[in-house]
């Protein structure tokens, strides 16, 4: 209300009035900078409240939080990555499987025969995998081949098939279910709190001054300028505050980056497994018009794969390989960005070994619940070799190091350029807190 409205436009205002009414139009306009004084104060609990999306200047209005991103991070991981870095590898094996025959030829022409000098291996039909999908590969060939020769009951063949299609459908289903609850329920908490956390950090060390600091789309605080930035406002915090400030994975490289690392290490070796079923299965394998010719019985349980009809490979790709590369590959982002919101280094540790389980639950159930003759023909079911003759060369000895290389890269990429856990995160953090860690982990903790 104006003061005209309030006391009559013919009439002066008293002077002991003035203040009264500067305090209350104070007041009309303070609640949407209380969320961000609220960054000062000692007994705010971080793990908890959600920061209020205010913008950070005393004259601006209410604002609501912006609605998410139709196509945010998790959809560029499972409709641009995922399937971009499928594409990619296998544009690479072809090439080098292109350029290593087209060279073999020009050797074989030069020399009338493989030399003894090249180190030429031949090798030989190699065994499945012993997890659910080599289970459901090894019953869909060996029970296609039986039907079509008229071998055995059909029942029974029929029945055998279909439950282990059914059991990779599960893991598939488990797994996607496991990753998703993991998302919802754990994932979103921890990105939440240790947004609040830094929030909180960054208020504080640049002078607590709502002027200082900006807002990120999430609704949390940043420093301005470096110019505001004040080491010694790290004595405001709490203990507690201090704790978590120091705890934030950004703030220490030296074991975030070693276990992102071994994470990211840990889901290429099953997407370098689920690839090389791939080429082994699909490329290295002849199609052929029925299934009639797919198998050559060998000793005793022993049948190796020679062959399989283009509707055999469509239906592995689509049930064996595709969503196993899909959910590797998503849950390798997600289990960075969870590792990354951990504001606690031993829960680091075990947050990275406990998200193996979700990896491994093809083994565990291929270990529990596949029946042991089904385990058995899957041992004795071998495929072809990911080429037939293996010459000495860089390839052979040197390429599955690049592993390496691609799983340093990833993780440097992630933390410096892809992670959206700390949105313009400031890097401000390691310098302050080096002198309190040293304090705590000397054992003179306070």
């Amino acid at each position: 209300l104006a003061p005209a409205a309030l006391w009559g436009r013919d009439r002066q205002l008293p002077a002991e009035m003035k203040p009264f009414l500067v305090a209350l139009l104070a007041l009309a306009v303070a609640p949407p900078v209380v969320g961000h004084l609220g960054f000062l104060g000692h007994s705010h609990h971080l793990t908890r409240d959600v920061a209020d999306p205010a913008p950070p200047t005393p004259q601006a209005g209410a604002q609501a939080l912006p609605s998410k991103p139709f196509f945010g991070a998790q959809e560029l991981v499972l409709f641009i990555i995922a399937p971009g870095t499928a594409f990619l590898s296998l544009a690479f094996v072809i090439f080098i499987r292109t350029m290593e025959a087209q060279h073999s030829e020009r050797t074989e022409r030069a020399a009338g025969e493989w030399h003894e000098d090249l180190e030429v291996v031949e090798r030989e039909p190699e065994n499945l995998d012993e997890d659910v999908y080599g289970a459901g590969i090894a019953t869909l060939v060996r029970d296609s081949y039986s039907l079509v020769e008229g071998k055995g009951e059909l029942t029974l063949r029929v029945s055998r098939l279909a439950s282990s299609f059914l059991l990779m459908a599960f893991v598939v289903f488990l797994q996607i279910f496991v990753i998703s609850q993991m998302q919802a329920l754990v994932a979103s908490r921890a990105v939440t709190e240790i947004r609040q956390i830094y929030g909180r950090y960054e208020f504080v060390m640049y002078g607590a001054d709502v002027t200082h600091n900006y807002l990120t789309p999430n609704g949390f605080p940043r420093g301005l300028d470096k110019q505001y930035f004040d080491m010694s406002n790290f004595a405001r915090l709490t203990d507690e505050e201090k704790d978590l400030a120091c705890n934030i994975p950004f703030s220490q490289m030296q074991i975030l980056v070693p276990i992102l690392f071994i994470w990211t290490l840990t889901i290429v070796a099953d997407l370098r497994r689920c690839g090389d079923l791939f080429v082994r299965l699909i490329l290295s394998t002849p199609s052929i018009t029925s299934m009639k010719d797919a198998v050559v019985e060998g000793e005793g349980e022993c049948e190796i794969v020679v062959g399989l009809t283009k509707e055999v490979k469509a239906l592995l790709a689509l049930t064996c390989m595709i969503p196993r590369w899909i959910i590797d590959v998503y849950l390798l982002w997600l289990g960075c960005r969870w590792l990354c919101a951990t504001p606690n280094f031993g829960d680091l540790l075990l947050n990275s070994v406990a998200l193996e389980f979700i990896v491994l639950l093809k083994d565990t159930l291929f270990i529990g619940v596949v029946p042991d003759r089904n385990k058995r023909a899957t041992q004795n079911t071998l495929i072809q070799p990911w080429q037939k003759k293996e010459p000495a060369n860089y390839r052979v000895f040197l390429s599955a190091f690049l592993l390496v290389f691609v799983s340093f890269s990833w993780v440097f990429y992630y933390i410096y350029r892809f992670q959206a856990v700390l949105p313009d995160y400031r890097w401000d953090v390691h310098e302050v807190c080096q002198n309190y860690v040293a304090s705590i982990t000397s054992g003179k903790a306070r």
